[in-house]
């Protein structure tokens, strides 16, 4: 059998993440028809982690994925071509796991050669980084997970834009990789116009965000809706994006990001 890799150590905003992802799937379940949709995880991570602050062991985002019902007709997990075998899935659960470099059009195939196209897709994208994705193999994935009627791929995605981003806007090396990452040199304007102190942080980090949503919309997204999940005087490590062209969902993720949360392993005392 073999050997599950020991949960990787997260901090308390991962865990948060993980949990809201979780609500998120579970509603999203309800809501369509069942064995219908395909689930497509992008930079799929490990089945279980450590939260830093509490010791406890939590479900990835994959793990919950799967437990969600009425569930979804498929799962398709992609993850590097160096990552470790696991023992699962378990008989039943209708789940492939892909290694690969997602840049490769190979990589591509063999994701969309198991999906049928009469499904419709979710597919949900939490990039480790910039350097791992870039605005050309998004087009290429939204266009091969259109389904026969026509309509592309439901899109979760938690665009990077702090420690990913923002922080690497003035190193030479990365200039490179952020083009490839949002398609255009666009983001060498809004750099320069925070460097000089024309626009605040706050300010720039939204026109970033701006850049990828405006990019989805051109390829003919019905809705497509961004977020800032935290509250105003604090920095979001990450933006909340979505795309669809069937609903929109802006409304309840707002609900499920700004809700009052006890993480698993956390003690509360009265008073």
């Amino acid at each position: 059998m073999q050997k599950q890799p020991d949960p990787q150590p997260v901090s308390k905003a991962v865990c948060h993440k993980l949990e809201c992802l979780g609500d998120f799937l579970a509603i999203y379940s309800t809501l369509i028809k069942a064995g219908r949709y395909y689930y497509l995880e992008l930079f799929a991570g490990q089945e279980f982690y450590t939260c830093k602050e509490t010791g406890v062991t939590v479900p990835g985002l994959s793990r919950r994925a799967v437990s969600v019902r009425p569930g979804f007709g498929g799962y398709i997990l992609v993850k590097p071509a160096n990552s470790p075998e696991t023992a699962w899935p378990t008989a039943g659960d209708n789940l492939l796991t892909v290694r690969g470099n997602l840049i490769q059009n190979t990589t591509l195939r063999r994701i969309f050669d198991r999906i049928p196209r009469s499904s419709s897709i979710f597919c949900i994208i939490d990039p480790p980084g910039y350097r791992r994705l870039r605005w050309t193999t998004m087009k290429k994935l939204i266009t091969s997970g259109t389904n026969w009627q026509g309509q592309r791929m439901d899109l979760l995605m938690l665009l990077p834009v702090e420690m990913a981003i923002v922080k690497n806007l003035n190193r030479p090396k990365c200039a490179a990789s952020l083009t490839r990452f949002f398609g255009t040199t666009a983001w060498k304007e809004i750099n320069n116009s925070l460097v000089s102190g024309r626009i605040s942080a706050p300010k720039a980090r939204e026109m970033l965000v701006e850049i990828y949503t405006s990019g989805l919309k051109s390829l003919g997204y019905r809705h497509v809706e961004s977020l800032n999940p935290v509250k105003p005087n604090r920095t979001p490590l990450y933006y909340i994006i979505w795309a669809s062209d069937s609903d929109s969902r802006l409304k309840q993720i707002k609900n499920i990001w700004s809700k009052t949360r006890f993480l698993p392993g956390e003690m509360f005392h009265q008073q």
